[in-house]
């Protein structure tokens, strides 16, 4: 019986476990968890804006995880790779194989002032905390008399245009409108700006006329966009940026990049720039009995592209993981990783969107959020068969 110790319970390390769940039964898996739950981040700029509940996007991993899974609720606190051990809350755990999914943190590129005044948003805390603060400018501001003091806090920026900060905006400025309504501020006194070091927003669609459809979409709806504008400097008073433009806002969001989950530390392994581990296309470490998967991996393939940071690129690494651990059991051929993206669908509140779909083409507008909801429903069912998949009906589209 091979022991296999697996760290994050996110897309990756849930898909890893299902997979080779199947694939053998002489697999004996302890899933290191601290939440206890997946979270359905991809949905988090929503429960961060009020569209959805709190349960919305936590995925209990008892009911999806395979029945003789032990969930260790607790954090590791340290790896010993030549010993084969892993030690969490004074107790050691031996394994054949260590299969690293911990995802990814934000990565504030050390800009000044920037994790100390912005607002984060990765976490489910995170958006907790990005939901007060915007309820509370909008209550305290009415107090306010002074028309400079007043704007800033009716100022909210978005630091980066990538998908999480645009999913970000969408839902922000729609729920703007309602808090206006809700305490008598006039909708043209908010400014909303999304602020873009690159020189255009969303890099990953392809078609840039659909990426100036959604900017279109945006700026009828109150947002500025600022591109080629790179943020130096953060104060509690606003952000400055390398052109010298100083921005006044009390509410700066950081969504401008990711870097490796903290747990990379614990490893004397091989790493990027960014601290994630390189893997071979076997999705092997520079120690063989050590695994990564998903965000906290760094795969560049043969022909010098990267793997991207996205939901199918841990489903899909997370697989030939399970494959190639069941392949150096048994004795067998191992396989290289073949990435096959389908593309991106990308929220801009909750009546449009735009998608790079391979097979379909590249579109803007309401059938993009159907089809956004179609591909998560087809997860949920692919993660918990129909309970979750009805579960998410029931949340997010009903």
């Amino acid at each position: 019986m091979s022991k296999i110790v697996v760290v994050g319970g996110g897309f990756g390390g849930v898909e890893f476990i299902q997979r080779i769940s199947k694939m053998s039964k002489n697999v004996d898996i302890t899933l290191f968890e601290r939440e206890g739950d997946q979270t359905f981040r991809t949905e988090l700029h929503k429960f961060a804006c009020e569209r959805i509940p709190p349960e919305a996007i936590k995925i209990p991993l008892s009911k999806i995880l395979p029945p003789n899974v032990k969930l260790e609720k607790v954090a590791i606190d340290k790896v010993d790779l030549k010993g084969q051990k892993v030690f969490a809350n004074g107790k050691s755990y031996d394994y054949d194989f260590l299969v690293v999914a911990a995802g990814s943190d934000p990565n504030f590129f050390g800009i000044p002032g920037m994790k100390e005044n912005a607002l984060s948003f990765w976490t489910i805390d995170d958006a907790v905390k990005i939901n007060s603060r915007i309820k509370q400018i909008f209550k305290d501001v009415k107090q306010i008399q002074d028309p400079a003091e007043r704007q800033k806090m009716l100022t909210i920026v978005v630091g980066g245009g990538g998908f999480t900060g645009v999913e970000l905006m969408g839902e922000l400025m729609e729920w703007v409108n309602k808090l206006c309504k809700e305490n008598g501020i006039l909708r043209k006194s908010v400014k909303l700006m999304i602020v873009e070091a690159l020189p255009r927003i969303l890099p990953n669609i392809e078609k840039e006329e659909v990426v100036n459809k959604a900017i279109k979409y945006m700026n009828e709806h109150g947002v500025e966009i600022k591109t080629n504008s790179m943020i130096v400097n953060v104060t509690s008073e606003g952000l400055t940026l390398k052109s010298g433009d100083f921005i006044p806002t009390k509410t700066l969001i950081w969504s401008g990049g990711v870097q490796a989950n903290s747990f990379s530390n614990l490893l004397d392994l091989q790493k990027d720039k960014r601290g994630r581990i390189i893997v071979n296309e076997y999705m092997e470490t520079s120690d063989p009995h050590v695994y990564a998967i998903g965000d906290i991996a760094s795969y560049v393939d043969k022909s010098n592209k990267p793997m991207p940071g996205l939901v199918e690129s841990a489903m899909q690494s997370a697989e030939i993981a399970a494959h190639n651990i069941v392949a150096t059991i048994n004795g067998k051929e191992k396989r290289p990783l073949n990435l096959n993206l389908h593309g991106n669908i990308v929220y801009i509140g909750k009546k449009y969107g735009v998608a790079n779909i391979k097979s379909i083409g590249t579109f803007a507008g309401y059938r993009a959020i159907i089809l956004k909801h179609l591909v998560n429903m087809q997860h949920m069912f692919h993660a918990g068969g129909f309970w979750l998949m009805w579960k998410y009906v029931k949340e997010q589209i009903l």
